[in-house]
This record gives C-alpha cells, structure tokens and sequence, in this order.
C-alpha cells in the first residue's frame, strides 16, 4: 500500500480483517508524512495522541491491534527514484499486487510505470472532497494511469478549505 492517508488506512483495514498479510503473506505500507491533527477527521487508525508520528508507523501498529496474524512492514519513505534502493526491482519482484493511496500525481505516474514494467497488477485510488475514484490496472490487459491524463483540479478538497487553508486560493474559495 503505497499512502497511509484515508484510502490508505481502509485498504489497510480491510486487508487485515481479510487476512491479508497472514499466514506467508506480507503487507507493505510506506508513508513519508506524519499524522497532524487534520487527519483525525478521517483517517480513523489515528488517535489525537498520534499527532505528529509516521503515518505507516502508526497505521501498521493499528491493523495489528486488529488482527494480530497480520504481518505488516512499515516504510517512512517516499516512492520515486531516490528510494529504488529500498523499493528495487528484488522488491517488486517479491509482491503480487500494489494499491495507491497517493494524493500526489508524479508519484501515482512513477508507481504505475513501475507496476507496468514489473508485470504487477496495480489498484489506483484517489479522493478529491466528496468524490472517488478508482481504478485497477493489469498490465497489458487494461489501460494504464498514465494512458489518459486526469483533469486540472476544479476545487479545493473542503476538509483544506474548512480547517487549515493554506493558500490564497483557499480563502478566495472559502469567499465564493
């Protein structure tokens, strides 16, 4: 599971109460954030005396209150080129599947063409306020993520314009 955000934790939920990960199984997470408070809200695995620890971390020792089968590893890391040291081509080669949980397109782009390339089938998720998406994608079945290219954002995810506006942006939207 690449994102330990609000896709994130439901995907790491529901895997661990399917027994995912147990018996030889393995789940992977990696998050390079930290909880803050504005999580609370909707990343339910996070409690407020979390704030500002790992969100994988946290998120992992939270599924194995769960479900204590569960064999999760928790990565603190970015996915991209400075981390294929740690995320190589042995590690891809050990893994049957990969889910997104990213709020970042370059990185949703990176994780695709490694999947792609990897022969890995890839679940792609997203969030923007009150909409979802999601996609899967089997390597040279489906159409990738990055085949078509996602609209320019129209809003500002409410939760940002509601409790932490951060850019101008925020506040001329809050105003409309």
């Amino acid at each position: 599971i690449v994102g330990a955000g609000a896709i994130g934790c439901e995907l790491l939920k529901n895997f661990g109460m399917l027994g995912l990960g147990t018996g030889a199984g393995q789940i992977y997470v990696t998050d390079m954030d930290l909880i803050e408070k504005s999580n609370l809200n909707r990343q339910f695995l996070f409690r407020p005396h979390d704030v500002q620890k790992p969100k994988a971390l946290t998120a992992a020792a939270a599924i194995k209150r769960m479900n204590p089968d569960v064999k999760v590893t928790a990565y603190e890391l970015r996915v991209g080129a400075e981390t294929e040291k740690v995320f190589s081509e042995n590690f891809f080669g050990q893994l049957h599947g990969v889910a997104n949980a990213l709020d970042n397109v370059d990185a949703r782009i990176y994780m695709d063409r490694k999947c792609i390339f990897n022969r890995i089938p890839l679940v792609e998720t997203g969030t923007l306020g009150t909409l979802g998406n999601v996609q899967v994608i089997v390597p040279f079945a489906t159409e990738s993520y990055s085949s078509s290219q996602d609209p320019p954002e129209k809003s500002i995810p409410i939760c940002t314009l509601k409790n932490f506006p951060n850019a101008i942006e925020h506040t001329l939207q809050w105003a409309r």
